[in-house]
């Protein structure tokens, strides 16, 4: 959801920037640098990103740690969901869930688990004033949860219920059921929870994951705030200082298989048909990175952009048509989407397809490549909206083992793409003739699609 919230949002700031008239005025290229947070390492190996930021009267925390649904076990899909979950308001061992939730609410502060695929992280937001009593709680709720059984099953009973209603929605099956056709169902990223799955989770799983991941040699933290940098590293020494294990043995994640080219359909009564194409992607730390973000401007990722110009502008198919290249561990999706009358599927497919082809063919234009670049220099200020955002990204690269200066020489890599750089990637990762397409919609409209289509059920 943050993905798809970002790049909605960046595709409002192109819309915006490509609206204002020509000035004649020429501006100096943008220069920025992210906010330099302090690396400390305590003797029992957590990392310890510091950045004093005494804008306003707030501190900001952010605790990571390796783990995620990535690393479930596949009898127990949906493990790492309902971890969070009962980890978050299943309160410790010193306290009730009510009486950790009061403590929170007292300091009118902000904590939250959330599982982030392949790592689960513990945020908290809170007064300055405040900081050490939130810390201290973040730090109870960390080490000694409780998991009690009522929370257990309240937040298993939350997810199969979302796992009931969560087909829904047609744009989410779309997109979950597009994975499971690149990725393969039984894979880790194209897998997904099911109420069996869900409900052979026991509290003693939680009390097991949070036993081989919770180590202080797979945690890192990121304060950021109104804080002096002594304070935090001496206080978070005393509150971790005294615990001591080892870093976890997590399942190596396999390398998705190649699927052949084909064309699926999910049949689901809806006014308009949604669409996807595409194929694997590229994983984390690709060196070619800056140029696969042009190459995807270009193709998809603007509203000045090819699709957008083919299937929106001169032939008004859909409202909105976007593309995606994101890395992931281990590989990301390269993806085309819109939604689309039933009648014109058929044609927006052809058209996702010719400008895939195009890609790899010849190269952009000189206008159109310098747009890109401009585009993605301008906005890229823009991708850490504070100052945590920024110490978070930074702590991030490290935990996903990319070089530390990737934000710092990220300008600078687009600003020498060239037009032979995005072609050669779009050769490299870009293949038309491995497209897989799924459409999600009325078999009635869509009956000439459907019957040469392979057939498949949302999960």
């Amino acid at each position: 959801m943050r993905k798809v919230t970002f790049m909605l949002w960046m595709l409002c700031v192109a819309a915006i920037a490509c609206a204002l008239p020509p000035t004649g005025i020429e501006y100096p290229p943008l220069q920025y640098s992210l906010p330099k947070a302090e690396r400390v390492v305590l003797p029992n190996g957590i990392v310890l990103y510091v950045l004093e930021d005494h804008d306003l009267p707030l501190v900001d925390v952010e605790v990571r740690l390796r783990g995620g649904r990535l690393y479930e076990p596949a009898e127990k899909a949906g493990l790492s969901i309902v971890f969070a979950r009962a980890w978050r308001n299943g309160g410790t061992l010193a306290r009730s869930p009510e009486a950790f939730h009061t403590a929170i609410e007292d300091m009118a502060a902000i904590l939250d688990v959330a599982d982030e695929d392949d790592t689960i992280g513990i945020s908290l937001s809170t007064l300055a004033r405040d900081w050490r009593k939130g810390l201290s709680l973040l730090v109870e709720l960390v080490r000694t949860p409780a998991f009690r059984e009522e929370q257990v099953n309240l937040a298993k009973a939350r997810t199969v219920e979302e796992i009931r209603r969560r087909n829904d929605d047609i744009a989410g099956i779309a997109s979950r059921e597009f994975a499971g056709l690149v990725y393969g169902v039984n894979h880790p990223l194209g897998r997904l929870p099911s109420v069996q799955t869900v409900q052979k989770i026991t509290r003693r799983d939680l009390l097991e994951w949070h036993r081989r991941l919770v180590t202080p040699r797979n945690l890192w933290i990121a304060v950021t705030g109104d804080v002096q940098r002594d304070a935090v590293i001496q206080e978070i020494g005393r509150l971790f200082g005294n615990w001591n294990g080892s870093q976890p043995r997590l399942p190596a994640v396999p390398l998705p298989k190649e699927q052949n080219a084909t064309t699926a359909f999910i049949a689901k009564q809806a006014e308009q048909a949604h669409v996807r194409v595409g194929h694997l992607g590229v994983p984390r730390g690709v060196a070619e990175r800056a140029a696969l973000d042009v190459l995807n401007y270009i193709l998809g990722g603007s509203f000045t952009s090819r699709l957008t110009q083919e299937i929106r502008d001169r032939r008004g198919l859909a409202y909105a048509v976007w593309s995606s290249l994101a890395p992931a561990n281990p590989t990301g999706l390269f993806v085309m989407g819109c939604q689309t009358k039933s009648e014109s599927a058929e044609e927006v497919i052809h058209l996702m397809k010719e400008q895939a082809r195009r890609l790899t063919e010849e190269p952009p234009g000189k206008e159109e490549l310098q747009q890109a670049k401009e585009s993605l220099v301008n906005s890229f200020v823009f991708r850490f909206p504070t100052a945590h955002d920024a110490v978070v990204a930074q702590m991030l690269l490290e935990i996903h083992g990319l070089p530390r200066d990737t934000y710092d020489t990220y300008i600078q890599r687009v600003q020498a793409v060239t037009d032979q750089d995005v072609l050669q990637v779009a050769r490299k990762y870009v293949h038309p003739d491995r497209l897989q397409v799924l459409v999600v919609g009325d078999g009635k409209k869509l009956a000439k699609l459907a019957a040469q289509a392979k057939r498949l059920q949302a999960r």
